[in-house]
């Protein structure tokens, strides 16, 4: 695979450069709509549509996907869309790989249509509700899902829990010694 900066291009030649990139993969450009994502490592395959069980077929796409420091967007043979429905499967280790150095990549969030048209932000993530990370700027910072975060809402609790014990513990040190100070 090449990585290639187009933040090192004109704006002017972008779009030619990335003609010339599809075109040497032999994979067309995706041009459809997409509402539902899915990782690949949560799939069976990213042959068949985990939704609607139709094929999918891989193409180039600009994916849009969170970092620690802003969102970015990269053009890569990284998406399995549906031939029936609007889903698409993604290897994020892929997009994972191609980040610029200097940003950290959290999670996919949607496709970018370089302009064309309005970008698709997933509806679903992995079969699940998507609730989006915002940051002070609304930018998109990371992507959960409800079960993730009913996930760590309990770890959140069951160690708010723990601390509130521990504190009542040391509480309890605190005024056995204070008594053994007092005599």
């Amino acid at each position: 695979m090449v990585t290639v900066d187009l933040d090192e291009f004109g704006s002017a030649s972008r779009p030619l450069l990335l003609e010339e990139l599809a075109h040497s993969s032999g994979l067309p450009i995706f041009e459809g709509t997409v509402e539902h994502g899915y990782a690949m490592g949560s799939v069976g395959s990213q042959r068949q549509c985990p939704r609607c069980h139709a094929g999918t077929r891989q193409q180039m796409a600009h994916f849009i996907y969170a970092t620690d420091i802003a969102p970015r967007v990269m053009f890569a043979p990284a998406g399995h869309f549906c031939t029936a429905c609007p889903t698409v499967v993604i290897d994020e280790d892929l997009i994972a790989g191609g980040v610029k150095e200097g940003y950290r990549f959290r999670a996919v969030v949607g496709v970018d249509y370089a302009g064309e048209k309005q970008p698709d932000f997933f509806k679903t993530w992995n079969g699940r509700e998507s609730i989006y990370i915002l940051d002070e700027d609304g930018q998109v910072m990371d992507l959960a899902t409800d079960n993730q975060l009913h996930v760590d809402s309990r770890a959140l609790r069951a160690r708010a829990s723990r601390d509130a014990a521990t504190r009542k513990q040391r509480r309890k040190m605190a005024q056995q010694s204070r008594k053994r100070n007092r005599r």
